[in-house]
């Protein structure tokens, strides 16, 4: 009886240890998320003294930066453990804000911005990854889509308080927010060190650039050897790039048409409500439909909501459906991946997910900014919208052949 009994225990045991580690991450994942400054920071540069290119300038330098950045950060993530990684990160970030609120000069904002960009790439892949190998190590991992489901739950309800609150602070003062934020990371950091650190327990340790040269081939030629991991991550890529593309000029659009700041907010809330109520229901969705389904139903729905987009009010409507349906695919997509990538692997290739979304949206942004300066923004979201048709029509062509195979 008692050797019955003791398996019992360390199940219930480890259980709890699983549980408690989610916990922690889910109140990791509020502070990181609680970002006070997310709409604030073009409007903190202009009032700093720097110019509207600057500000373009800022945005480039990000993505450029988390292009570039994304593998290498994964492999950190994958060879030396999640944990360190979002440290990392953590310590990163504060480093960027400090530079920011002291900025004086140019070179100093674009240096910032490139810290961020590292600071976001240190957290991007092994903050799923991290979720896996936990209930993997518990053999939960048939969970993690609902687990998936509820951090989208914590992420969207963060970024709503935080848009929220930030406005209100910075009303008060710009470096008042900033310094805020710093808090909130250091406090980020505490739940941080509470956690279970997640180490590849393979990994012998040699020379760190040729680990990370065979971190890069072993990618390579999973990818080769399964063909549906490049359309996973091509999916994401493709069409949650138009939705955050299209969020950040709205702002700019409906103050064009005479809507208040008060009630922009308001409106872009209303898309953070509607991603809280998708990850509450995906679980449920993805046990119900295919994977070819959800690859082909999901994007199309992102393609059609979004020809509101030119349209006021319509727009608050087309929005929230497109932020509905991206939620869904990022959540199936990243449950896809952590299914077909081993541990050591994992944050790498969710990496490699990460810097595809950063290649779009070099394309997307200045894109839209341009048709915007040149014919206004009604025509630039009209041209995303046949862009997305156009690129959907190849899309499902290609995912409804390489399926069939």
């Amino acid at each position: 009886m008692e050797s019955f009994f003791v398996p019992q225990k360390q199940k219930k045991r480890g259980l709890i240890i699983m549980k408690k580690n989610l916990y922690l991450n889910y109140i990791f994942e509020f502070l990181l998320n609680f970002k006070l400054t997310s709409l604030l920071w073009p409007t903190f540069l202009v009032i700093k003294g720097f110019s509207l290119v600057d500000v373009g300038i800022c945005e480039s330098v990000f993505h450029i930066t988390s292009m570039l950045g994304e593998m290498p950060t994964g492999i950190i993530s994958d060879l030396y453990g999640r944990r360190l990684s979002r440290l990392l990160g953590r310590m990163v970030e504060i480093v960027s804000i400090i530079l920011l609120i002291f900025a004086r000069q140019e070179w100093m904002i674009y240096l910032s911005f490139i810290l961020q960009a590292l600071s976001y790439n240190l957290e991007s892949g092994t903050d799923s990854a991290y979720v896996y190998d936990l209930l993997l190590e518990y053999n939960e991992q048939d969970e993690f889509a609902k687990i998936q489901g509820k951090r989208e739950v914590v992420i969207q309800v963060a970024m709503l308080l935080s848009t929220t609150i930030g406005g209100i602070i910075a009303g008060l003062s710009y470096q008042l927010t900033y310094g805020l934020s710093i808090l909130i990371i250091i406090l980020s950091i505490f739940a941080l060190l509470q956690m279970k650190e997640i180490k590849n327990k393979g990994y012998i340790k040699t020379n760190i650039l040729h680990d990370m040269k065979q971190q890069v081939v072993m990618s390579c030629e999973l990818i080769k050897q399964d063909h549906q991991i490049f359309y996973l991550i091509l999916s994401t890529a493709l069409f949650s790039a138009s939705l955050t593309t299209a969020y950040y000029y709205l702002t700019n659009y409906w103050k064009e048409l005479g809507v208040s700041i008060s009630a922009i907010s308001i409106f872009l809330s209303l898309e953070n409500i509607t991603g809280i109520i998708a990850g509450v229901i995906t679980y449920k969705i993805m046990k119900r439909y295919s994977q070819k389904r959800l690859l082909l139903v999901l994007p199309i729905g992102i393609v059609i909501s979004s020809i509101g987009l030119p349209f006021y009010p319509l727009s608050i409507l087309s929005i929230c459906v497109m932020a509905f349906f991206e939620t869904i695919l990022y959540i199936a997509i990243t449950t896809f991946l952590n299914e077909k990538v081993e541990s050591q692997m994992r944050a790498t290739l969710l990496s490699l997910m990460s810097m595809g979304f950063s290649i779009v949206m070099i394309v997307y942004f200045p894109l839209m900014g341009l048709i915007g300066d040149m014919f206004g923004l009604k025509v630039a979201y009209l041209c995303l919208f046949v862009i997305l048709c156009f690129i959907y029509i190849i899309y499902q062509y290609v995912i409804r052949k390489r399926y069939e195979q």
